[in-house]
């Protein structure tokens, strides 16, 4: 680099999260995530990528692999810096230059015309991050000049990233693109590559950590109390010996601007948000899909992915800022008419209390034995029915946000997005949710080897009909 940098240390311990999301990696199920993009105009390839070798300088965990096995202690397992150059991103917020854009390591990328199949690296299509970094692209764009046409499908991996960031890296991307189009005359977001030093620290010191300790132990005692019911498929059970869950088997619905306003209006009449609707509707949606498959849900369990982040973290590069919860509802309390006013009085709760820490501090305690992490995350047993993620309004803070509720930059625009969560055995499908351009978004991603592509439709259509009623 053009000045001398103090470097970061070569490599840096996993926080708790990252290495739940290692240690839960398995052949047959992998914990990466796809985000899917459609848009109107077509990218130049030389300058997208040399858009992408710009933005990767500031999100240096795209830059790193990971040393040591997963059933090691925490502080055993490491992300490794690929170059001196990202070493000197997570030492200087401003560490850009032409030859740190020639020492950038760039990541597996696909371009081809629109219906061309998924093609995956030599490595295979389960990503592995002891031998590359954690995020491919494909761009897929159709050949005609009238109706230009782009699929963008990012693969990233959960150890790595989440949703929200790799949101907040493909809005960097696009205005990087945009300025070196010549399309985009507007100032890039500062990101502050540094900040990846402080995640996993959740802006609290020790004094706080020992404030919440009663009541992150409690927490944790509630879930181990109960083990919750599977969503069940039609297909028959099969010995897992060497198959694998289809990494993009998903469904997906999208609901108008007008089914998202009577959505959001009902749920100001009944005094709650529009999450709080969602949930209590995913609840009683799962209750019904397995009594029609003859099975009774005993206890359904809800995992909610929740940010960690907090006005503080807005400049901060990608990174997997986030934890999970876990709502759990018997048959019973599924069918009583409080059912919404409980899960408010608890979203409210977890909201106020930050209870995504409980799940932190349990993480932190098993990953500081040894295997004890890889041993939990692999017991035969149900860990919640489903999963839910709802990132919100995608985009909404973003310079390119145009009056029509689109992003766009020239004459390229984002017409709609998707999150495909992974699923794991026995959490058998991963509901995703996010608002753009006035409209409501659901994709559940569902596990291959339990579930048809005519079983997740069949629910999917249950759930849209009573949002749809919004009753």
């Amino acid at each position: 680099m053009a000045q001398m940098v103090q470097l970061a240390p070569a490599k840096m311990p996993l926080v708790a999260f990252e290495h739940y999301m290692l240690a839960d990696e398995r052949k047959s199920h992998s914990m990466a995530c796809h985000m899917r993009f459609w848009f109107t105009g077509h990218f130049v390839q030389s300058d997208f990528e040399g858009a992408l070798r710009r933005v990767l300088i500031r999100h240096p965990v795209f830059q790193m692999t990971v040393e040591g096995p997963t059933t090691n202690k925490t502080n055993e397992i490491y992300w490794v810096a690929k170059s001196s150059v990202v070493r000197a991103c997570l030492a200087t917020s401003n560490p850009e230059s032409s030859s740190a854009e020639q020492a950038v390591v760039m990541p597996f990328i696909s371009w081809g015309e629109l219906g061309t199949p998924i093609d995956t690296p030599l490595t295979g299509a389960t990503m592995d991050l002891h031998t590359e970094i954690g995020i491919r692209f494909w761009i897929r764009q159709s050949n005609s000049e009238s109706t230009p046409k782009t699929v963008l499908l990012i693969q990233f991996h959960h150890s790595a990233c989440d949703g929200l960031g790799i949101i907040q890296f493909m809005d960097d991307l696009l205005m990087t693109y945009g300025q070196l189009r010549g399309s985009c005359q507007l100032t890039c977001p500062i990101i502050d590559p540094t900040a990846f030093n402080l995640r996993g620290t959740h802006h609290l010191d020790q004094e706080k950590w020992a404030a919440r300790k009663s009541l992150d132990w409690r927490r944790t005692l509630k879930y181990f109390m109960t083990i919750p019911t599977p969503m069940l498929g039609g297909r028959p059970p099969r010995p897992p010996k060497c198959e694998v869950s289809d990494a993009l088997a998903s469904e997906r619905i999208v609901l108008p601007k007008n089914y998202l306003d009577r959505y959001r209006e009902n749920a100001r009449l009944k005094n709650a948000s529009v999450n709080d609707l969602l949930i209590r509707d995913l609840f009683l949606s799962l209750a019904d899909w397995n009594r029609s498959q003859g099975k009774t849900c005993r206890i359904v369990r809800l995992a909610l992915a929740v940010s960690l982040r907090v006005v503080g973290d807005s400049c901060a590069s990608a990174a997997n800022n986030v934890s999970m919860v876990f709502l759990d509802r018997s048959a019973r309390e599924i069918r009583r008419s409080d059912l919404l006013q409980s899960i408010s009085n608890e979203t409210k709760e977890i909201m106020s209390f930050r209870m995504g820490l409980s799940l932190i501090r349990v993480l932190k305690r098993l990953g500081s034995l040894r295997y004890l992490m890889a041993f939990l995350v692999r017991l035969p047993v149900c860990s919640s029915t489903a999963v839910l993620t709802n990132v919100g309004h995608v985009f909404s803070n973003s310079k390119l946000m145009g009056t029509n509720g689109k992003v766009s930059l020239g004459d390229i625009s984002l017409e709609s997005l998707e999150l495909l969560a992974p699923v794991r055995p026995k959490t058998n499908a991963a509901f995703s949710i996010n608002y753009y351009a006035g409209e409501l978004s659901i994709t559940m991603r569902f596990n291959s080897l339990v579930m048809t592509t005519e079983n997740a439709n069949q629910f999917l259509n249950q759930f849209s009909s009573r949002i749809k009623d919004c009753s």
